[in-house]
């Protein structure tokens, strides 16, 4: 995807909400992700997609959020608006968005909102409203949204299509090759990958050693100018080799059985 395709821009000055979500798209879609404050300098004209999202606050979105659409010039753009709240009932929370980005012609392409953790007002006296939202299955959803709506911008994480899938061992990285007819950049047309909870695209991997720098469990290996994963069993699940692979090279996949199973493993730890 070229650098002008797809941007996204997000406010999140809270308790984090609306960024987990954001992060997470803006990873499934590749694309460029910035705050309000430096959309604010950036021309945006020259991107044909662009994703706004906040936290909704007062019964709106962020104003520095309205202030973006209100820049925007009124060249032909899609337009995916997202959001984060504390109340349990989904209002119009996107309405005066919608009513200026139509004024300019923008499409909107689609439109989410999820619960976010809400420490205010009568929530704090049962510690807070929405406690541990948005949690995975939230961001999945997010993920799975926009994957429907933007498919020309997602990597397809080909370790779903493995059938037969080889048990996870101690010291061992299994690997699989998976035929692809569609994969037009790929002479072979084969797709490799390695691991299983921590599954690295051989095909996509530039060897940048990023994930292998972040990984505070040294899950990772560069081996023959690629990632590797080496320890899986000792992964805890923290996202930030995937989170800083610009490639989209890596894919976490787990259960709530290996999620209990890394707790477990590493109760007795009490340094890294």
């Amino acid at each position: 995807m070229r650098d002008n395709e797809c941007i996204l821009i997000y406010e999140s000055i809270y308790n984090g909400n609306t960024v987990k979500i954001a992060k997470a798209i803006a990873r499934t879609l590749g694309c460029k992700i910035v705050t309000a404050s430096d959309a604010l300098e950036t021309d945006l004209s020259i991107y044909k997609t662009i994703l706004l999202g906040s936290g909704i606050y007062f019964g709106n979105l962020h104003p520095s959020i309205i202030k973006i659409a209100e820049k925007l010039d009124n060249s032909p753009q899609r337009i995916f608006i997202f959001s984060s709240r504390g109340n349990p009932m989904h209002g119009r929370y996107h309405s005066s968005l919608r009513n200026i980005l139509s004024r300019k012609g923008k499409s909107i392409a689609g439109e989410f909102t999820v619960r976010g953790y809400d420490g205010t007002g009568p929530f704090l006296i049962f510690g807070g409203g929405s406690c541990g939202r948005p949690h995975e299955k939230d961001i999945e959803r997010a993920v799975k949204y926009v994957r429907t709506i933007f498919p020309e911008y997602c990597v397809k994480d080909y370790y779903k299509t493995v059938v037969n899938k080889i048990p996870v061992k101690d010291g061992i990285t299994n690997t699989y090759k998976i035929a692809d007819n569609n994969n037009n950049n790929n002479n072979n047309n084969t797709i490799v990958i390695k691991g299983d909870i921590v599954s690295v695209n051989q095909n996509l991997c530039i060897g940048c050693q990023k994930c292998v720098t972040v990984c505070p469990m040294n899950i990772l290996s560069a081996q023959n100018g690629k990632a590797l994963p080496v320890n899986e069993l000792d992964c805890t699940l923290c996202r930030l080799c995937s989170d800083n692979c610009k490639e989209r090279a890596i894919y976490i996949h787990y259960t709530w059985r290996d999620a209990i199973n890394v707790a477990k493993r590493h109760s007795g730890r009490t340094t890294l």
